[in-house]
């Protein structure tokens, strides 16, 4: 089943926006960003801000930012061949940084 979805995908028109086969998971060498269905806020979680704008350049930013940081903390060894602009490897070296000082400050509170 996995060879026959992954062929099916080049046929046109078995996917309903072939521009999405773009976007799936390890296609760009990064996890998928979390997806989000109404209503906006269900048992205390709410969908995040830009997502309920509908900015669609934020939505973007968004979607690669959680790309990124799902990867780093799941399966970070995929960085190392995933294609990250500066700006996003500046803001994933802050996120580390933020995480160990998060972690640090844990550690000492116990």
């Amino acid at each position: 089943m996995i060879i026959v979805d992954a062929v099916a995908r080049y046929i046109p028109g078995v996917l309903g926006a072939p521009e999405g086969a773009f976007e799936d998971s390890h296609a760009m060498g990064l996890l998928e960003y979390p997806h989000y269905t109404r209503p906006a806020e269900f048992q205390g979680l709410s969908v995040p801000e830009p997502l309920q704008q509908g900015h669609h350049v934020e939505i973007t930013r968004w979607r690669r930012r959680e790309a990124i940081r799902r990867t780093w903390q799941r399966r970070p060894d995929m960085l190392g061949h995933a294609s990250l602009s500066e700006a996003e490897r500046w803001w994933l070296a802050d996120l580390a940084e933020e995480t160990l000082a998060q972690d640090t400050a844990r550690a000492t509170a116990t």
